[in-house]
C-alpha cells in the first residue's frame, strides 16, 4: 500500500503527474464540471460547484490512504492542472485494477491522456504490481477508445455505463489490458 506521502509525481515529455492539492478544487469544478466532460465519467456531476471538489478531494485521501484509488492531477507547465488520471482497485483481487481519466476539453485531441495514463500505467505495474487493467468508454466518446487502443487495451465486449452528469446510464465499450501481454507500447 502507498500513502499520500508516497505518492511520488510522475513525469513525462510534456505532462507532470502529482498527487491532488486542496487549492485544485476550483480547476476541477471547473474543467470537469463542464458537461462535454462530465457526460463522459461516472462520477463527475454537472455543473461541479467547487464545494464538491473539495469533498472529492477529501474522499480520494481517504480511499488513498485505504489503497483502494490512486488519483493523480495532470498539470501542464503553462496551464497548471488540466485533468486526472487515476487506478482504483479491483476488491478481491490483489493485481486488478480500473482506469479512468479525464481532461478539460481545451486539452483534447493533444494526446495528453494516451501520454498521462501511459504514465500512470508504468506506474501501477511497478508500484501497485498491476497485471490486469480493465477501462470503459461511453459509444458516444470514439477518442477514448482511440486512447485505450494505443496503449494496448484490447475490447473485452460491450458495457452499460453509468454516468453522474447525464442522470443514467448509457452505453459503451468495456477495454483489459494484462501485463503478460507486455501490451503497453512506448508510442
Amino acid at each position: 500500500m502507498t500513502d499520500a506521502q508516497t505518492l511520488s509525481a510522475l513525469t513525462t515529455a510534456r505532462l507532470r503527474l502529482r498527487a491532488f492539492e486542496p487549492r485544485d478544487a476550483g480547476r476541477i469544478a471547473y474543467l470537469a464540471g463542464d458537461y462535454d466532460v462530465a457526460k463522459m465519467c461516472a462520477r463527475i456531476p454537472s455543473p461541479y460547484p467547487t464545494l464538491a471538489a473539495e469533498g472529492w478531494l477529501e474522499l480520494q485521501a481517504a480511499a488513498l490512504r485505504k489503497g483502494e484509488e490512486y488519483a493523480f492531477a495532470i498539470t501542464r507547465p503553462r496551464d497548471g492542472l488540466i485533468g486526472s488520471c487515476g487506478v482504483v482497485r479491483v476488491a478481491g483481487e490483489p493485481h486488478a485494477f480500473r482506469l479512468g481519466y479525464w481532461l478539460g476539453r481545451p486539452y483534447w485531441g493533444e494526446g495528453f491522456a494516451t501520454e498521462a495514463a501511459r504514465a500512470l500505467i508504468g506506474w501501477a505495474r511497478e508500484t501497485l504490481g498491476a497485471r490486469r487493467i480493465s477501462a470503459s468508454h461511453f459509444e458516444d466518446n470514439p477518442a477514448s477508445g482511440a486512447v485505450l487502443r494505443k496503449l494496448g487495451f484490447v475490447k473485452a465486449g460491450p458495457d452499460e455505463l453509468f454516468s453522474l452528469a447525464r442522470g443514467g446510464t448509457a452505453p459503451g465499450d468495456r477495454y483489459e489490458w494484462r501485463a503478460e501481454a507486455d501490451s503497453l507500447p512506448v508510442q
